[in-house]
């Protein structure tokens, strides 16, 4: 915490202040001087810039307009017991002389139990001593003050007695310090933080009071306005000031930028301005930056079919027949569920294909907001419409020129769009919003959805002709569930990406549980269980049925102790029964299976055709 100084009058109040502070655990400076000598004390402690004092000794640190200047008020209570003091020494006229910021200026005589008391403020000193003498000629036999009129008073032979601030007027001044402290280390921390900001933008920031004083401005605006080691003046930015309001390209110390000046208004009167500037050259090479950050995502792919993990014969089929279509041009649909890895096998086509050393954009429909959905797929002209992009904008199929675009989920579209994208794979050809040009393009097409588009189209939600133009060839990708003899192979493949220091083994129980588990996120969701048991198994080397249960416990509800299972719609009842059957064998031993679906092992025998011992 920042330090505070109290700085009394005399040695009684210091004593009692040190004391306080001690008591309220607040490290604090004490020091006693005259009002004299207040300046000279205060240099003694270089840092500070809250001090406590009262009447006189206060006035003068006031004075020095450099600290923040907390002044210990007189309680009613520390008076009257003054008072009280006094006239039970049978003392019947009482003068009370102080300076005038203890009593707020009070100056009057009041009589109160037959005594009176004559209330004197003063502005210094030389008249304190005036009014204790003037007092003293009137009769008065006693008189509370300050120590200059306490002095005053034994000079004439008077009862004299300091007006002392007591110690609830101690602590409350120490705890107003300690408030004002706290909020001025707060805003020492916001100013120090916003001006870290200011300074670490790539815009100059230029404050400018009302008659044309600079009051501040950053590191960027100095070094394009001055140059690097010098100090900036208004001379050198009487150019940005002339525009309000409007952005203006000014030449400033040979750079052009774009400069816009803010008018700061207080009572309805401009008192001042803010400049804000960019230099031309930085805006064209950030613009150049982003364009080249935006075209590049998403515009190659990564994933071959060398990255597709799978043994079983029915992915084994699959990647065979995609490496056959990867090998033309016609338009490509893959159907599957979510999470059984879409994009992986359109970037393997790709990069199977002729066109690999073309671009691969990647466009998730569903991301994309409907209204925005036609310029970024077919791109704008500039001025077609409010906050078109000055030069316009390529759309995707542009980017993908010589190259394929892969439309994932492309059963989200909207009616509207569709119709454009049907045109495009007509015509092959697109317009950009606002334009008359037509652009031809090259682009391979390859859609994917996790919908029954036919359904759709039955449904009138989908165009029937667009399903055809994209549906030339299809592949469906298998859900996990469908190849269980891949899922081990596939979850230690992921286990091994997040911890390629440890090797592990998988316990028979687990694999089962693994393999029997419907999986309704795919690969997806086997990630994520790879990944917290990879960071949760600490020094095990072997991954057994528990940890697996405990983190698919965590993902699914459970009913009697059990895990949901998952059974496709497709298929008659017989088939349905089989693959209950079937699951549960694999999480089961066979007289479990019996007990839980009420049949006998020669019946459960009869429905799997296989003897169980």
């Amino acid at each position: 915490m920042m330090p505070i100084l109290f700085l009394a009058p005399f040695h009684n109040m210091a004593e009692l202040a040190a004391n306080i502070a001690q008591q309220m655990g607040i490290e604090l400076y004490v020091a006693t001087a005259s009002d004299q000598e207040a300046e000279r004390v205060i240099k003694r402690y270089g840092d500070v810039e809250v001090i406590i004092s009262r009447g006189g000794l206060a006035e003068e640190v006031k004075a020095l307009n450099r600290f923040t200047v907390i002044e210990i008020t007189m309680s009613v209570y520390d008076l009257l017991s003054i008072v009280s003091k006094l006239t039970a020494l049978d003392i019947r006229r009482i003068g009370i002389v102080s300076r005038a910021n203890i009593f707020d200026g009070i100056t009057g005589n009041f009589n109160i139990s037959e005594t009176e008391i004559h209330i004197r403020s003063c502005r210094n000193e030389s008249e304190i001593a005036k009014t204790v003498l003037e007092l003293y000629r009137q009769g008065v036999e006693a008189v509370i003050g300050c120590r200059a009129a306490y002095e005053t008073a034994k000079t004439c032979g008077m009862v004299a007695e300091m007006l002392e601030s007591g110690a609830t007027s101690i602590r409350r001044a120490i705890e107003e310090a300690v408030r004002i402290v706290k909020a001025k280390e707060r805003e020492k921390l916001q100013t120090a933080q916003l001006k870290a900001i200011i300074d670490n933008i790539d815009e100059g920031v230029i404050a400018v009071t009302g008659n044309n004083q600079l009051s501040f401005y950053n590191n960027v605006a100095r070094k394009i306005c001055a140059g690097e080691g010098k100090e900036l003046t208004f001379h050198s930015i009487k150019e940005l000031v002339k525009h309000r309001y409007q952005e203006k390209i000014v030449t400033i110390n040979g750079s052009n930028v774009i400069a816009r000046v803010i008018p700061l208004e207080f009572n309805n009167k401009e008192n001042g301005k803010v400049v804000t500037f960019h230099e031309v050259a930085s805006i064209q090479a950030s613009e150049r930056k982003i364009r080249f950050s935006l075209y590049q995502k998403g515009l190659y792919a990564k994933n071959t079919f060398e990255d597709i993990i799978g043994q079983s014969g029915i992915m084994k089929k699959l990647i065979e027949k995609a490496k056959k279509y990867a090998l033309y041009d016609s338009n490509l649909l893959i159907y599957g569920e979510t999470g059984t890895g879409k994009e992986v096998l359109a970037q393997s086509i790709h990069n199977h294909s002729n066109r690999r050393k073309g671009p691969f954009v990647s466009v998730n429909t569903a991301s994309i907001p409907p209204s925005l959905m036609e310029s970024e797929l077919f791109g704008y002209v500039e001025g077609a419409f409010t906050g078109a992009r000055k030069g316009g904008k390529p759309g995707l199929f542009e980017l993908a020129h010589g190259g394929t675009i892969f439309l994932d989920e492309i059963g989200e579209l909207s009616p509207d769009i569709q119709s454009r994208l049907l045109r495009v794979l007509q015509e092959k050809e697109i317009m950009r919003i606002g334009d008359d040009r037509i652009i031809p393009v090259d682009v391979r097409i390859i859609s994917a959805t996790n919908r029954d588009l036919f359904e759709q189209v039955k449904q009138g939600r989908f165009r029937q002709d667009l399903y055809y133009r994209i549906h030339v060839l299809g592949l469906r990708l298998p859900p996990l569930r469908e190849r269980p003899e891949d899922i081990p192979l596939i979850f230690l493949y992921y286990f091994n990406k997040f911890r390629p220091d440890k090797t592990v083994k998988l316990d028979p129980a687990a694999t089962r549980l693994l393999i029997s588990y419907p999986w309704p996120g795919n690969i997806r969701q086997l990630r994520n269980v790879a990944e917290v048991i990879a960071y949760s198994i600490g020094e095990a080397d072997r991954i057994g049925y528990e940890q697996v249960a405990e983190v698919l416990g965590e993902q699914e509800a459970r009913v009697d102790s059990g895990y949901y299972l998952a059974i496709k719609e497709a298929g008659s009842l017989k088939q349905m029964e089989s693959e209950i059957i079937r699951q549960l064998l694999a999480r089961y031993g066979p007289d479990e299976v019996c007990a839980k679906l009420g049949i006998s092992k020669v019946t459960l025998w009869r429905k799997t055709k296989a003897p169980f011992q």
